[in-house]
């Protein structure tokens, strides 16, 4: 008797642990702490319970502690959001008009001189030199070597991750998007791992490159 007694209190312990690592709320957060959000407390739900508040620089969000969304409270967003990725994947794509202005031309002067050669404009990146910038700024983050380090790996091991890695940095360098922002893609592919399972769990990131590369052409030519 006594062994059955101790093998239910076993199966309880285990399924307490279950639930408290995989419960969609905790992985949230662990989501979150990736891509540095800092939880800085509770507040009470209408609905009994606590949300989740973090906070990143000026921005704020709360997890709803009973379905795991997330809500964005700075900027207020009135519809909640399905995890941190798409958080991230909303501000980035609501900074970049701002963001990526291209710098203002003066105007030409009314009579330029004949011989005058023409202004070639700024001198370009290459692929390589600007996938050099994206992995400098991903050095600069907070956990950088770590970032670049589980990059490097996932272009070294997966094709469709470097395929996808390597459309993006092409889409970005084209449409003039800063390397800070393809980082930012990156980091937000790394979080989503949190979520996966299986063993095409690197396609499926691989996949939220392929996607950021069709929201910044969308985003462009809107």
């Amino acid at each position: 008797m006594m062994w059955m007694v101790g093998g239910a209190l076993v199966l309880l312990v285990a399924r307490f642990l279950w639930l408290a690592y995989f419960h969609r709320v905790n992985a949230m957060s662990r989501q979150a702490e990736l891509m540095n959000w800092l939880d800085i407390g509770r507040v009470s739900n209408a609905d009994g319970g606590k949300d989740i508040l973090l906070a990143r620089n000026e921005r704020g969000a709360r997890i709803d502690w009973r379905t795991g969304e997330v809500w964005l409270m700075n900027p207020k967003v009135a519809e909640p959001f399905a995890d941190f990725l798409a958080v991230e994947r909303w501000l980035t794509l609501r900074d970049m008009p701002t963001a990526d202005k291209p710098a203002a031309v003066a105007p030409a002067p009314a009579e330029p001189e004949p011989e005058a050669a023409p202004d070639a404009g700024p001198v370009r990146d290459t692929l390589p030199a600007f996938q050099q910038k994206v992995d400098a700024c991903l050095a600069k983050a907070e956990g950088g070597q770590e970032l670049l380090e589980t990059k490097q790996a996932f272009e070294a091991g997966s094709e469709p991750y470097l395929e996808a890695s390597t459309e993006l940095s092409k889409t970005a360098l084209e449409l003039e998007v800063s390397p800070a922002m393809v980082a930012t893609f990156h980091i937000s592919a790394f979080a989503a791992l949190a979520e996966t399972a299986g063993a095409d769990k690197l396609e499926r990131v691989a996949a939220s490159l392929h996607a950021a590369a069709r929201q910044i052409r969308a985003s462009v030519s809107a």
